[in-house]
């Protein structure tokens, strides 16, 4: 797609901490990635992530500190313009940001490739139970469902109806959605969900949805 001069971005939010990531080797011109869903840092760590080539084009909307162009004198990042434009926004609160190694050296301390293989088999089968309870049949095999989300359909309802009942009546948070003339929920099992909850679930949405 380079050599068409086509620039290639990509909202990669969900899969930082999710699936295996390699930026170099994915090639793309930016990625801008979320810290704060699976990798289990706090809201706002965000990150952009430019290829050199392709720095240069990005000029941010707020500037503080720092403005380098490139081939000045080393600015106070190693003399990349690009982290000097790009650094300071202003009195940003930064904690945020310095919490990730702290949620990456949790993830290590806890093998959290088995966390996510068990997430990964409970939301298959809260997806398999559910598939059982309405007839529905799933719209993808398990390997080729996300770790640890799975879009179950459900019967035609009012979906925003629906979100508000498990909300208010069960205290659970799932996002309904009607795709075409299609309803599901998107099931997301992060490590401190247990099957208990895939229960609860169950038993929210037999009575909600009238599944006898």
């Amino acid at each position: 797609m380079r050599r068409r001069g086509i620039v290639t971005i990509i909202d990669g939010a969900h899969a930082p901490g999710h699936i295996p990531l390699d930026l170099t080797a994915l090639g793309a011109d930016y990625y801008v990635g979320n810290c704060h869903k699976w990798l289990m840092a706090p809201k706002g760590t965000a990150f952009l992530h430019a290829c050199p080539e392709m720095q240069d084009r990005l000029v941010p909307p707020v500037i503080s500190h720092g403005w380098t162009e490139a081939g000045e004198d080393p600015g106070p990042f190693g003399g990349s313009a690009f982290l000097d434009r790009f650094q300071f926004q202003g009195t940003r609160d930064a904690s945020a940001w310095l919490s990730v190694p702290a949620a990456l050296q949790f993830r290590a301390e806890h093998d959290w490739p088995a966390v996510v293989a068990r997430c990964h088999a409970l939301a298959q089968e809260i997806a398999a139970e559910l598939a059982g309870m309405t007839g529905l049949p799933a719209i993808s095999e398990p390997e080729f469902s996300a770790p640890q989300m799975v879009a179950m359909p459900i019967p035609a309802c009012d979906t925003g109806h629906l979100h508000a009942n498990l909300l208010s009546c069960f205290g659970i948070e799932i996002p309904a959605l009607r795709w075409g003339c299609r309803c599901f929920l998107r099931l997301s099992i992060q490590g401190y969900n247990l099957p208990e909850d895939g229960r609860k679930l169950l038993s929210a949405l037999h009575a909600l949805l009238d599944l006898s």
